[in-house]
């Protein structure tokens, strides 16, 4: 497979997730509840992220220090700005008191955003891992073994674990499979159109059958406290694991050239980190002018309007600050669409 083919469907399963997140973050609070279909896609569509980020490490060529330094340029430093920018106006829309000390704990303890917690947590992991384990199948243990010290904090500990510990532990399963799948892309890339159609199938299957027959957590942030079983676990990883298949055969029988699926993959963190907060304000300043619409279809028209604000946002990032988003040496130019 070309590198172009690569980039691109990568960057297409970063973008249908993330538009996934942000249109199920317009429903929660616009509605004040949750949707039973994005219920169903939550094994999905953040755990992509986990994949790719497996997919892209190059265990051959595998340079720690290198590694580290993106990690802190590319995900730490920008939620440690995009978070502090955000903690105001989000307690402003909500109503609540501003405490510095409350944004301190929030922040530095990493619980402003349980996924790049979560996910600089198994990528700092990971890299400690393949630095001293080179054998695939070795690392996969550990993996597999930490993941189930993941599961274990999430069983018996009660009080909040700073960063997310936890679920980046358990993270480093889809860190894996991501680096096998890299490994064996060549075989398991064949037929992908019928692999779109039937993982598609499958998967919703599964998830009815794990939603309304089992009753079981599908996702492990609503996994709480001595609520975990052998069955809900199990039943999860199944999920989530047929989840990625259908994604990522949805996303490679998109034909190339899908310049604002491209964009918005590439950025994919930048509206993560703003949707939220931009959704606020939006929906705090309709109810002031009394222009809130109680029908449910307003919720496209918002959701619309959030990704265009959004993508004017990551452009003006993109041109005056890249250093925002951890290009600290790149030129002052819009990414290309």
């Amino acid at each position: 497979m070309s590198e172009l083919k690569r980039v691109s469907w990568l960057d297409y399963g970063k973008c249908i997730c993330m538009l996934m997140v942000i249109f199920s973050h317009t429903v929660t609070l616009y509605t004040g509840r949750t949707n039973t279909f994005l219920n169903l896609m939550s094994p999905t569509r953040l755990l992509v992220f986990f994949f790719i980020s497996g997919y892209l490490t190059k265990i051959e060529t595998f340079n720690f220090k290198k590694t580290m330094t993106s990690i802190v340029k590319k995900l730490l430093f920008p939620y440690f700005l995009f978070t502090t920018i955000i903690f105001i106006p989000k307690h402003l829309a909500h109503g609540t008191e501003i405490s510095f000390s409350t944004m301190a704990y929030e922040i530095l303890g990493g619980y402003a955003s349980w996924f790049v917690a979560a996910l600089a947590v198994s990528k700092i992991t990971l890299a400690i891992c393949i630095k001293y384990i080179k054998n695939l199948i070795a690392l996969g243990i550990t993996c597999v073994l930490l993941a189930v010290v993941g599961f274990l904090a999430t069983q018996y500990t009660h009080a909040p674990i700073p960063w997310y510990a936890h679920y980046g532990l358990i993270s480093l399963i889809y860190l894996y499979m991501g680096i096998l799948y890299k490994k064996y892309e060549q075989k398991l890339s064949q037929r992908i159109g019928w692999q779109a159609i039937v993982s598609t199938i499958v998967y919703f299957l599964f998830v009815c059958l794990d939603y309304f027959w089992l009753r079981n957590s599908v996702f492990f942030y609503s996994m709480k406290a001595g609520d975990v079983s052998a069955v809900g676990v199990m039943s999860f990883l199944c999920l989530s694991t047929l989840g990625i298949w259908m994604m990522v055969s949805i996303v490679k029988s998109i034909p190339e050239g899908v310049k604002w699926m491209s964009y918005i993959g590439r950025n994919s963190l930048t509206y993560y980190y703003l949707n939220t907060g931009l959704l606020l304000v939006i929906l705090a300043a309709l109810s002031r002018l009394n222009l809130l619409c109680n029908s449910g279809w307003f919720i496209f028209p918002l959701f619309i309007v959030v990704v265009l604000i959004l993508t004017v946002i990551s452009q003006g990032i993109l041109r005056y600050a890249p250093w925002m988003v951890g290009n600290f040496s790149s030129k002052k130019t819009p990414d290309k669409k």
